[in-house]
């Protein structure tokens, strides 16, 4: 089984357990949940420095219901995908640093309908007031960081934040939530009747393959993300759409590594997919719903994702390895080696 590890940092950056999945035309085949692809490693880089990306090891233990103290709360914006890299990022500082931190209204009602385990508190008027002051997460995480540095053998022992704090921007600083990935899969577990739905519609979407086959499936699930983010990546980026030679060439490393897989892919560009991608292995699940589409990506045993925040935090709260596209100027691991994220060549 693979690691549950990664050290992905994603520029813009449901949990389920194991699925066995039974198909009833013809043979019976199964999931494979015992290979491993192995991932492709990159050298360190200097963006962030080694105490950035390796905070403290002992942390202070606040008591997260003493109002007295400062908090960090959070900008909500963009979508599914963003909100939750949000989330994420506060789960991170309450559980690296100790502070508290508290979702605003706005995030809770995004997310709370879906995800019944949520941990984070709702900023209210009573234990959290408001904030004194904005910043943005790298700032102030680095802030949290150097507090830490002031005290031996790298422990907290005052509380590190002295006025609550506003964070302004989108972050998703994958490469430092690594090791709380199985944390957040489990607090991050969608409802059951989603998931529910979700299987049913991967069940449905595998059956239709009609695969005669009693050997393991390996299933792979893959978001393709096009339509308004084509734009957003050229002008912001200057990194140009992907075409079908990335996707045939992560497939092409599936097929070669796994026994039997099956591509279930969702996408906000069906037509796109079904003329550029699909394969007698390949099939198209997506467009029941954002959350639904999400949940489902979480099945996979392995995952292939484009650039943005939604498909990866559906890889990230799934398991195995994650294929994404390789790009010079564009640097995914700015800490670590990964150790699940297979990069592949886009051209």
């Amino acid at each position: 089984m693979l690691r549950a590890n990664i050290h992905l940092f994603l520029l813009i950056a449901a949990s389920s357990s194991f699925l066995l999945l039974v198909y009833h035309l013809g043979p019976q085949p199964v999931f494979n949940s015992h290979m491993v692809i192995s991932s492709t490693t990159t050298p360190l880089t200097d963006i962030l420095n080694y105490s950035a990306c390796n905070p403290t090891t002992s942390f202070y233990y606040s008591n997260q219901e003493d109002c007295s103290l400062p908090y960090v709360t959070m900008n909500a914006g963009g979508r599914l995908g963003n909100k939750l890299c949000q989330y994420m990022s506060l789960v991170l500082l309450r559980k690296t640093f100790g502070v508290r931190a508290a979702m605003l209204e706005k995030m809770n009602s995004s997310l709370s309908p879906h995800f019944p385990q949520l941990s984070l508190p709702v900023e209210d008027g009573k234990c959290f007031p408001g904030y004194t002051t904005q910043d943005i997460y790298h700032n102030l995480y680095m802030k949290l960081v150097n507090s830490s540095r002031l005290w031996p053998y790298n422990q907290l022992y005052h509380y590190p934040l002295n006025a609550s704090v506003y964070v302004l921007n989108n972050p998703c600083p994958i490469h430092l939530l690594e090791p709380l990935r199985e944390h957040l899969r489990r607090e991050l577990a969608f409802r059951e009747d989603i998931i529910k739905k979700a299987k049913q519609n991967l069940d449905k979407a595998v059956k239709s393959l009609r695969l005669n086959t009693t050997e393991n499936i390996t299933v792979i699930t893959v978001h393709v993300r096009r339509t308004d983010h084509i734009d957003f990546m050229i002008n912001k980026f200057k990194i140009q759409p992907l075409t079908k030679i990335y996707f045939q060439r992560a497939f092409n490393i599936i097929r070669k590594t796994v026994a039997h897989p099956v591509f279930v892919v969702s996408s906000d560009d069906r037509g796109w997919c079904l003329s550029n991608i699909m394969d007698k292995d390949v099939v198209f699940a997506g467009g029941a719903d954002p959350v639904t589409d999400m949940a489902l990506m979480t099945l996979g045993d392995h995952h292939v994702i484009t650039y943005g925040t939604y498909g990866f935090v559906g890889a990230f709260l799934g398991r195995g390895t994650i294929f994404f596209p390789k790009n010079k100027d564009f640097l995914e691991f700015p800490c670590f080696n990964s150790t699940i994220v297979h990069l592949v060549d886009r051209f």
